[in-house]
């Protein structure tokens, strides 16, 4: 599923600042929010900007106006090959919403490496829900540092193909009613952010 559905993703968010500004709305949009759903906000979105109803709290517009302004520089970090996995994980983490676990959910899907440590996957691994949260006062180098076990212990769960078909297959089997298979859950990534 992974190796199937990713590069797609990646290709297309490499493409140009904005589509990757479209993967950054797929992200947000799937922040505490029913998957099954995403598809329509981001439509809602993509049609209407800020006079969506999905970009009606704080933070969500916060973030749209955010990524848009630095489009350039959100993509080319994301892209690089001249800074380290943690330090774009820190540069993400700085778009506001965006803590590691969904900056890491950028990464799987525009580079294929890291991932994402959603709410699922921290009750699945019995990981508390501030493990991994950043605030403004803490040092670069304890961020960094931070960010370091991060990706360490992504590696540890078998890596970012596991975890993003794991991932897939936990959603497909809870809710059987709307998804066919994980291979489905996994498609609905691509036709959210390229197709909607």
């Amino acid at each position: 599923m992974f190796n199937e559905h990713q590069p797609a993703i990646g290709a297309y968010a490499a493409s140009s600042p904005d589509t990757c500004v479209r993967l950054l709305d797929f992200v947000h949009q799937t922040i505490r929010d029913w998957f099954g759903t995403t598809g329509i906000r981001m439509t809602d979105t993509g049609q209407k900007g800020l006079d969506s109803v999905y970009l009606n709290n704080r933070v969500k517009r916060t973030a749209y106006e955010f990524v848009r302004v630095n489009k350039d520089y959100l993509h080319e970090t994301i892209f690089s090959d001249d800074i380290s996995v943690e330090e774009k994980l820190l540069v993400l983490a700085g778009t506001p919403g965006l803590g590691l676990p969904k900056s890491g959910f950028v990464l799987q899907l525009c580079i294929g490496k890291v991932g994402c440590l959603d709410v699922h996957n921290l009750r699945r691994f019995n990981l508390s829900e501030n493990a991994f949260r950043l605030n403004n006062k803490v040092k670069y180098d304890t961020a960094l540092n931070k960010a370091r076990m991060y990706t360490d212990l992504i590696d540890k769960l078998g890596g970012t193909e596991k975890l993003w078909n794991d991932w897939c297959k936990l959603i497909a089997d809870k809710y059987p009613k709307h998804y066919d298979s994980a291979s489905h859950v996994s498609r609905l990534h691509v036709d959210f952010i390229l197709n909607t």
